[in-house]
C-alpha cells in the first residue's frame, strides 16, 4: 500500500538538499549564517531556560534546540536519512513517516528565513547582532503566514510525538535499527531518532511543555510583528514556568 507519508518525506528531504547546497555556494555569507544560527540559539535556551532547569523538561529542550534547530549539522544527517528511506518506508507505519516528514518541513522553513536573514545581514553589514539589529533583520525577511506555519509545526511534532513514543512497535523498531544503524554509517540519523523519542517519554508533562514552547514562540512572533523592541521577555501567561 502506498504511503502518502513517505511522499511527503521525501519532498521535505529534496527541499533540505536544495537548502544545504546554497550554504556551500560560492559567495553564501556563510559567517553571517553561522552567527545568526548561534544567537537564535542563544534565544532559544535563555527563553526556555525554566525548562531547561527542571529535570523532568531538560532532555526534550535539549532535543528541540540542538536536534530540531541545530546548525549546519543537518547535512549529514539528511544524507543519511535519504540512504535509509527504503528500510523506514518498509517498517514504519504512515503516521511516523508523517511525522518525520514535519520535523523535516520544520527544518526546511528555519533554514529558508536564516538563509535571507544572513543574505539580508551581508547586504547591510550588519555584523554583531543585538536585539535592534535581530528585529531588524526578521522583519525584513519574514512573512507572517510563514512564520505562523513555523511555529504550529513545532506544536504539531510535538502532539504527534507524544502519540508514537507510546507504540510498542515503534519503539522495538528503533532499538533493533540501532546496531545496523551504526554499522552502516546512519549514526547521526539514529541518534537523532532516539533523541527525540527518548527526550519526549522522560517529559514529566508534554502538554505542559508542548503549550509552553508553542505560547512563547507565538507570543514573541507577534510582539516581533507589531513592532516591540523586547520581543522575547516573558510576561503574563506566557512567563508561567515549570509546575
Amino acid at each position: 500500500m502506498r504511503k502518502k507519508g513517505a511522499e511527503r518525506l521525501r519532498s521535505m528531504l529534496t527541499r533540505n538538499h536544495e537548502l544545504a547546497a546554497e550554504t556551500t555556494a560560492d559567495g553564501f555569507p556563510l559567517n553571517h549564517f553561522e552567527s545568526l544560527q548561534q544567537w537564535q540559539l542563544a534565544r532559544l535556551t535563555t527563553t526556555f531556560d525554566d525548562l531547561y532547569r527542571h529535570d523532568g523538561y531538560r532532555r526534550a529542550v535539549e532535543f528541540f534546540v540542538s536536534d530540531l534547530y541545530g546548525g549546519l549539522d543537518f547535512r549529514e544527517r539528511d544524507q543519511e536519512m535519504e540512504r535509509v528511506m527504503p528500510i523506514m518506508v518498509r517498517f514504519l507505519p504512515d503516521n511516523a513517516l508523517v511525522a518525520l516528514s514535519e520535523a523535516f518541513e520544520l527544518q526546511a522553513l528555519s533554514i529558508e528565513y536564516d538563509l535571507a536573514m544572513a543574505r539580508y545581514m551581508e547586504s547591510r553589514g550588519i555584523g554583531d547582532l543585538g536585539m535592534p539589529e535581530y528585529c531588524e533583520v526578521y522583519l525584513a525577511r519574514s512573512d507572517r503566514e510563514g512564520r505562523e506555519r513555523q511555529i504550529s509545526l513545532i506544536r504539531k511534532i510535538g502532539r504527534d510525538l507524544q502519540k508514537l513514543v507510546n507504540k510498542p512497535v515503534i519503539n522495538y523498531l528503533l532499538r533493533m535499527l540501532r546496531g545496523p544503524a551504526h554499522a552502516a554509517g546512519f549514526g547521526k540519523l539514529q541518534e537523532f531518532l532516539e533523541d527525540g523519542f527518548a527526550s519526549f517519554r522522560a517529559l514529566e508533562d508534554a502538554d505542559h511543555f508542548v503549550d509552553t514552547i508553542y505560547d512563547r514562540e507565538w507570543a514573541a512572533m507577534e510582539r516581533l510583528f507589531g513592532g516591540d523592541p523586547d520581543p522575547f521577555r516573558l510576561r503574563g501567561r506566557y512567563s508561567r514556568s515549570v509546575p
